[in-house]
């Protein structure tokens, strides 16, 4: 019998928290540190970058406009390293067809400012719940050599399922998004399609999937 390989706690997990917004730095990462979370700053992504690895014991909370690169980019390379990070994203821009676009490239959630303590920290350990359970696998696989290959693809497949729950969230997100616009302009399709910039057989479509009546609205 081999040696029990150590386990992975949650509270083992870091957050790399990812700003240019040194106050936003100093009151984000001040609650996470008083909430019990391992929580490492950095203004400057391309130093987070630099630091990730692949299957490292992390999450990352990052800002989306930033100058050199921005959060979108930021996730795209951290993705290309270990396509499983955890990566939230925040902006203070509320950029509707944004959030849905980070959604669908592969964020663990989109966060706009200015947005509770309460609701970061609840995202942060789901997260961080998410990540210990890809690496306890990851693990598990190391430990069984001789089913390596059926593990690799079960976690692929596992990994593309995950898109399941995250198409919810993005359908979710849409159907707020569009009942928003609705009720914003009384009904009104015209400035529902401007306001959302949506050519109207997309918008026909998604109003029909997620069940929205348009008389509701006027």
């Amino acid at each position: 019998m081999g040696d029990a390989q150590p386990t992975i706690n949650v509270s083992d997990c870091k957050v790399y928290f990812v700003d240019d917004d040194r106050g936003m730095i100093h009151s984000s990462v001040q609650w996470l540190t008083l909430s019990g979370l391992k929580v490492q700053a950095f203004v400057d992504p391309k130093v987070l970058l630099r630091k990730i690895k692949p299957n490292s014991t992390c999450i990352v909370v990052s800002d989306i406009k930033m100058p050199d690169l921005d959060g979108m980019s930021l996730m795209q390379h951290l993705h290309a390293k270990d396509k499983n990070l955890p990566v939230i994203l925040i902006t203070g821009h509320g950029d509707i067809p944004l959030a849905v676009e980070a959604m669908k490239k592969g964020a663990f959630e989109f966060l706009t400012k200015p947005f509770s303590p309460e609701k970061l920290l609840e995202i942060i350990k789901a997260a961080q719940a998410i990540r210990i359970q890809q690496l306890a696998s990851l693990q598990g696989s190391l430990d069984e050599p001789s089913i390596q290959e059926e593990t690799q693809d079960s976690s692929e497949i596992s990994s593309m399922g995950e898109a399941g729950p995250l198409n919810e969230l993005v359908d979710d997100y849409e159907k707020t998004v569009i009942e928003s616009a609705l009720k914003k302009h009384s009904g009104d399709i015209v400035l529902v399609l401007n306001d959302l910039n949506l050519p109207r057989r997309t918008l026909n479509a998604k109003m029909k999937k997620y069940g929205i009546a348009r008389r509701n609205y006027r």
